[in-house]
Order: structure tokens, then C-alpha cells, then sequence
């Protein structure tokens, strides 16, 4: 999982939590978006993979 996130470019570290099912991505917004990510991590490795909503702030 982490290596696929960290194909894309402008994705800085991956740490994943397999007991828990997620994982926490840095990237680059001017680079890449989350659901980029998300295509490439679902296609790579077939993990069905969400992005979570934005929150307000």
C-alpha cells in the first residue's frame, strides 16, 4: 500500500495501519489531490480505498 502512494508524484510519506485499515498521506496539493492517490492505491493494490471529507474549520 505504502509503495503505490508513493509512486505518485508529489506524495511525501505514507504511514498505514493495518490493524486499523487506514493511512495517513502527505503530499503536495500543487502536485497531486487525494482522490489521485486514492485511484492509484485502489488500482495498484485492489484495497477499496475512500477519501475522507474535508472539514470545516
Amino acid at each position: 500500500m505504502s509503495q503505490a502512494a508513493l509512486s505518485v508524484d508529489g506524495v511525501k510519506d505514507c504511514r498505514a495501519d493495518f490493524k486499523k485499515g487506514t493511512a495517513e498521506i502527505t503530499f503536495l496539493t500543487s502536485k497531486t489531490t487525494a482522490e489521485a492517490i486514492a485511484k492509484v492505491v485502489a488500482d495498484k493494490t485492489g484495497y477499496k480505498v475512500t477519501v475522507p471529507k474535508k472539514r470545516k474549520a
